[in-house]
């Protein structure tokens, strides 16, 4: 299932796209996250709808008019149907589907739109408290407005503008003089708002890319960018969640790195294992996952494969591996090969850590025959194909190559 925030994709309607995209400046791969802070929570949602509840009844006690039951009942139905999507939003990422967010948008600007008529109704009345309310009200919107739409600045700009541009044409109707001052302010006011905006949004932005870098250093090998063994969890919760129970643990083991490493160097050992770490990412399918365990030791987790096609796959990193010699700084060709163990799910065990034991046994056998060579993990040991193993195999008899 893919993670919650990737899956608030874009809306359907071109009008509505255009409002929520988050500018050429906003990475792809954080766009998801911004568009699900778009989502009010149930609370401010609420506080909203109380708020417009005591305008319009201080209008109606104040100056009677049909119009301001109107806005009550609209401002009413606005709100209900906000939290009904709210809650339809989070039980549809809860399944792992896209959720519908045209309507929840469209509702959202409905409101605002609402805000600034009623405001334009208060300020043109005349009636000073009503006024004085009006502001208070439209300017106490603003600063949300801006603070919670910053994901989308088309967004921010257009809910600003539909709650402040009718208070300032209300303004301007209330034939007080000195409310025309409004009319002047209002492009340092709209500039003013949408700075803010964007500094929201440049600094939500350098956050989620600071906390993305540092869950990818936690989760890669710092020398060849593979995933180490805690993203190799989560390539495993991916599988899981996906129900995916068919899948193949291949332990590698490179033959031969040791004495590049002692010949030439740490330097050249390094170069070496980033040029084969390179390899195997290009040969792998998109679903699969190469990861670097330490030293010389991979593993590679191959995504609904059976113990046929895994067999194939094996020999082709053998291939991969071995045929082509690698070019290292100072025009140095090197050689080396790979050993290969793996076991299968659900055959061979369902449960990672089994499997993966498994798999390693297997890899002591491809060692013990002549290297090179792929071995399957066979559960009668002393088969033709697998010479049986001792309980515990040192670990330097398999680093010795």
């Amino acid at each position: 299932m893919p993670p919650p925030s990737s899956l608030h994709n874009l809306p359907r309607l071109p009008v509505l796209r255009w409002l929520v995209d988050a500018g050429p400046r906003v990475p792809s791969d954080i766009r998801g996250v911004l568009l699900a802070r778009l989502f009010s929570s149930p609370g401010a949602v609420l506080m909203a709808v109380l708020n417009g509840i005591m305008l319009n009844v201080a209008a109606l006690y104040l100056l009677y008019r049909p119009l301001f039951v109107v806005f009550m009942a609209v401002d009413v139905a606005c709100a209900v149907a906000r939290l009904a999507m709210i809650r339809v939003v989070d039980r549809t990422v809860q399944r792992g589907l896209r959720p519908p967010l045209d309507a929840y948008l469209a509702t959202g600007i409905l409101w605002c739109a609402v805000q600034g008529m009623m405001a334009m109704a208060m300020m043109s009345s005349g009636c000073q408290p009503l006024q004085i309310l009006a502001a208070t009200t439209t300017m106490g919107l603003i600063g949300p407005t801006c603070a919670r739409n910053y994901p989308a600045p088309r967004l921010a700009c257009l809910h600003v503008c539909l709650c402040y541009l009718p208070f300032v044409t209300g303004s301007v109707l209330s034939g007080e003089p000195w409310l025309l001052i409004m009319a002047v302010q209002t492009p340092m006011f709209l500039y003013g708002a949408m700075r803010i905006v964007l500094t929201y949004q440049i600094l939500a932005v350098t956050t989620l890319q600071a906390e993305q870098d540092t869950r990818n250093r936690a989760r890669h090998d710092p020398l060849t960018g593979l995933l180490n063994r805690l993203g190799c969890d989560d390539a495993l919760a991916r599988y899981t969640s996906a129900g995916q129970t068919s899948f193949v643990v291949m332990c590698l083991d490179l033959d031969g790195f040791k004495q590049v490493n002692d010949t030439l160097g740490h330097h050249a050992g390094d170069a070496l294992l980033q040029a084969v770490a390179r390899r195997l990412e290009a040969r792998v399918r998109p679903d699969d996952a190469v990861v670097r365990l330490g030293g010389d030791e991979f593993m590679i987790l191959a995504a609904d494969m059976r113990p046929g096609t895994a067999e194939e796959f094996a020999e082709r990193i053998i291939d991969l591996v071995a045929n082509e010699p690698y070019l290292l700084e100072g025009m140095q060709l090197v050689r080396i090969g790979v050993s290969i163990g793996f076991a299968c799910a659900p055959d061979d065990g369902a449960e990672f850590e089994p499997l993966h034991r498994r798999a390693d046994e297997a890899l002591y056998a491809a060692k013990a025959a002549g290297k090179g060579v792929q071995r399957r993990f066979r559960a009668k040991p002393g088969s033709s194909d697998d010479p049986e193993l001792p309980d515990q195999v040192p670990a330097e008899s398999r680093n010795a190559a």
